[in-house]
C-alpha cells in the first residue's frame, strides 16, 4: 500500500506547515500505452514458477496538502512459466471514514452487455477508531478474461485512450466506482506479449501454434459491433520478435480481416490462407488499426 493510515491524523497535521506548492499528478487519459508498458513491474516467483506482471507503478492519483493516495486501482496478470497460462485481476484499494462498507460483487460492461461477477476480499484495515470515525482500508479484487482486455485494448483509437469503468457494489453504504484506462489495459499487454516472448517455448493450443510458425502472430477472432458493423475478423494479441507480421508493420491490436484479398473471420480461415502461401511470395493484408483501416505486405 503507498500509505499507511496508521500515521494519517500527523501527517495532516504536518501537512499545513508544509509548502503547498507541488506537481500536479498528469491526468490518467493522457498517460500512453507505452508509459505503462515501461512501468509495469515484472515479480518472478522461483518457487512457484509463476511470474507476476503488474501496472500499480502505472498511476495514482494525489490529493490534499500532504498528496495522500486514498484510493488506487491497477492491473495484474499471473503467468505460469512452466505453460504459460495466463490469469488476470483487476486490484483496488481504498481508504474511507464511516461504516465498514465490505464490497460483494462487481458489475462492468462487456461487449456482449453487462457482467456481474462476485468481489474478491484481499484485506480490510482498520484505524483512528479511539479518536474519532474509523478509517476503513478496504482492498477487492475480481477476475476478467484476457480475451475481453485484448478486446477493450484494441477497442480505442490510437493515442485516444478511454476508460472502462465498473462498480464495486457494497454490502452497506456506498458503492465504489472505478475504471481502467484502455492505455493501461494495452500497455500491461503489451509486456505480458514482451515477457513471453522471451520464455522459452510453452505448450500452446494447435491453432495458435500454427499461426506462430508461419505468420508470427497470436490471435483470437472478434465479431463486428453496432458501432463498427463491418470490424470483424483476427485481433492480433501478440506478434513474434522478428516475425513475418513484425516486418510487415503488424501490431498488437491491429484487427486483421482480409489476407491474399479473402477475408478471414475464424483462425482456421486465417490459417489455411497462410498454409497456402508460396516460397518468396509477397501478400497483401488488410487490417483495422483503432477504427482505421490500413493494408500491409507479407513476405513469406
Amino acid at each position: 500500500m503507498k500509505n499507511s493510515i496508521a500515521a494519517l491524523a500527523p501527517l495532516i497535521v504536518l501537512g499545513f506547515t508544509a509548502n503547498s506548492a507541488y506537481a500536479r499528478d498528469p491526468p490518467l487519459l493522457s498517460l500512453s500505452t507505452e508509459h505503462f508498458r515501461d512501468t509495469a513491474t515484472v515479480k518472478d516467483d522461483p518457487v512457484d514458477a509463476v511470474t507476476t506482471i503488474s501496472t500499480e507503478s502505472g498511476y495514482a492519483e494525489h490529493k490534499g496538502p500532504m498528496r495522500m493516495v486514498w484510493n488506487d486501482e491497477y492491473l495484474t496478470s499471473v503467468i505460469d512459466k512452466k505453460t504459460g497460462q495466463k490469469s488476470f485481476r483487476v486490484y483496488a484499494w481504498t481508504i474511507y471514514s464511516g461504516r465498514l462498507r465490505s464490497y460483494e460483487s462487481v458489475n462492468y460492461q462487456t461487449p456482449a452487455g453487462p457482467k456481474s461477477v462476485p468481489a474478491i476480499q484481499i484485506g480490510k484495515e482498520t484505524a483512528n477508531c479511539a479518536v474519532g470515525d474509523c478509517l476503513y482500508t478496504e482492498r477487492v479484487a475480481f477476475p476478467v478474461d484476457e480475451d475481453l482486455l485484448r478486446q477493450l485494448a484494441a477497442g480505442s483509437a490510437p493515442g485516444k485512450p478511454t476508460i472502462w469503468a465498473y462498480r464495486f457494489i457494497a454490502k452497506t453504504g456506498p458503492d465504489y466506482a472505478g475504471g481502467l484506462s484502455s492505455a493501461e489495459i494495452a500497455g500491461l499487454l503489451a509486456k505480458i506479449d514482451e515477457y513471453t516472448n522471451a520464455l522459452p517455448v510453452v505448450k500452446a493450443n494447435a491453432t495458435s501454434a500454427s499461426l506462430k510458425r508461419d505468420l508470427g502472430i497470436s490471435g483470437m477472432p472478434v465479431a463486428a459491433t453496432s458501432d463498427q458493423p463491418n470490424r470483424a475478423g483476427i485481433l492480433v494479441f501478440g506478434v513474434n520478435s522478428g516475425s513475418v507480421a513484425q516486418k510487415s508493420g503488424i501490431i498488437t491490436g491491429d484487427i486483421l480481416y482480409e489476407f491474399d484479398g479473402h477475408p478471414v473471420k475464424a483462425l482456421d480461415e486465417l490459417e489455411a490462407a497462410v498454409a497456402a502461401c508460396a516460397a518468396n511470395s509477397t501478400v497483401a493484408i488488410k487490417l483495422y488499426r483503432g477504427i482505421n483501416g490500413m493494408a500491409v505486405n507479407a513476405r513469406f
